[in-house]
């Protein structure tokens, strides 16, 4: 995997079998069931790419590819969101923050979203969770090191007692220091 971190420089970072499998089977965020329909939005270069293919082909679901095109076309990604009834998937927070501008209820069949690369928007996160409610929606913490996630935050109602969105706690067999 590359990334260029906060140098700004392309690097490649190692992702181990191990980052992989800790991220995709019993990780503590999400069970993926075999009746999920994950969306993979991530090119295969970056790191989420690996909860997206991972998560569904280890634990049974059904992975829904899409084209470059349809990614960038924010009715159209809102229109397959819907049309494939997408369960779960994983998108930085300004792709987020579009799709809730756009068409919230385009999320309707989600249980739960995972958002982050970058600091998430209260806004767009508290209007989500006003159509979505508790759980379904997940802040993802993590540099590529770690292989997409370090840590995660369920969004539930306690967020809204606080100035930002939490980045929440480690995932299994991870340790934050």
């Amino acid at each position: 995997m590359y990334t260029s971190g906060s140098t700004g420089k392309p690097k490649g970072v190692v992702t181990t079998h191990r980052n992989i499998v800790k991220t995709s089977v019993n990780n503590g965020f999400i069970n993926v069931l075999t009746s999920d329909r994950m969306l993979q939005l991530s090119n295969y270069a970056f790191d989420g790419s690996t909860y997206e293919i991972y998560g569904a082909l280890l634990n049974g679901a059904s992975l829904v590819l899409i084209s470059r095109q349809q990614l960038l076309n924010v009715q159209e990604l809102a229109h397959i969101m819907h049309s494939h009834q997408i369960t779960s998937c994983f998108m930085t927070a300004a792709l987020f923050n579009t799709l809730v501008d756009w068409d919230v209820h385009s999320l309707q069949y989600i249980r739960k979203l995972f958002f982050g690369g970058e600091a998430a928007s209260k806004k767009h996160v508290a209007r989500a969770f006003e159509v979505l409610g508790e759980h379904r929606l997940v802040n993802g913490y993590g540099p590529t090191e770690t292989t997409v996630f370090a840590a995660t935050y369920s969004v539930d109602k306690r967020f809204l007692d606080y100035d930002t969105v939490p980045i929440g706690k480690p995932i299994h067999n991870t340790k934050a220091y």
